[in-house]
């Protein structure tokens, strides 16, 4: 069976020209379907939260337009997810109906996160200089099978390809019962609303570095666990330095 990876989910987004008290509004009408959360709104660290069902949404105002942090605990926490949710959160935004708004978020939802059938598959980019800077660099460090896993599914882990696939290699297998230390996300972040900005997102809970492509050539690699930064400097720059060989090459 195929492990679904960890629970939580964290963004935090932009939205230009919109006001604070619409973007607010939006977000209690899509996850709640008030207008106002049962209970109000309470006050958070940068400005109000609204919690409900596992998701906590704290809304502030910016010079540069209303932010948005979300925090999501529960299945899936993926890309599919919550790109679905800030879709939802901008139609209502921006003044469509109710019902409309209603349907983007469990449309994006996979309909059951252990059924690899029922959920949305990238296909890996094997010839990707960073997905290649990635496999390199893990046999160069000679990190074992067990520890490695990739995100090619919202919300799944898969084992990695081998590291030349060939005529007779196989799809990515089911990730078995080991807890994987570099995981690769083939899927990376969501795409946010058009106009809106994604500053920042994060989503693995499995595996000690998660590492992606964030946009374009960007390199990403993130850890849940703060004593890990130092190694996560000491990954990302010597992936860099791999990525920009196989740029050079290509």
């Amino acid at each position: 069976m195929t492990r679904p990876t960890g629970v939580l989910l964290r963004l935090h987004a932009v939205a230009p020209g919109l006001g604070t008290a619409d973007l607010a509004r939006a977000v209690s009408r899509t996850l709640t379907g008030e207008d106002s959360p049962p209970g109000g709104w309470s006050a958070g660290r940068r400005g109000r939260v609204l919690r409900h069902e596992g998701t906590s949404a704290e809304v502030t105002g910016a010079w540069d337009g209303p932010e948005l942090w979300l925090r999501h605990r529960g299945e899936p926490a993926a890309a599919a997810w919550a790109t679905g949710l800030l879709d939802a959160i901008a139609t209502v935004a921006a003044g469509a109906d109710r019902a409309a708004a209603s349907t983007a978020v469990p449309a994006a939802l996979p309909a059951d996160p252990a059924d690899p059938a029922s959920t949305p598959s990238a296909v890996p980019d094997t010839d990707a200089p960073a997905y290649l800077a990635w496999r390199a660099l893990m046999a160069r460090w000679q990190v074992a099978d067990r520890d490695l896993a990739e995100i090619t599914a919202p919300g799944l882990l898969t084992a990695p390809l081998p590291a030349a696939p060939s005529a007779t290699s196989h799809p990515p297998y089911p990730y078995r019962p080991e807890e994987p230390v570099f995981v690769f996300d083939h899927i990376g972040p969501p795409k946010p609303p058009p106009g809106w900005l994604l500053r920042e997102w994060f989503a693995p809970d499995a595996g000690v570095y998660h590492c992606s492509v964030a946009s374009g050539s960007r390199l990403s690699v993130r850890t849940p666990n703060p004593a890990a930064g130092d190694r996560s400097a000491e990954l990302l720059a010597a992936w860099q330095t791999l990525t920009a060989r196989y740029d050079a090459a290509a």
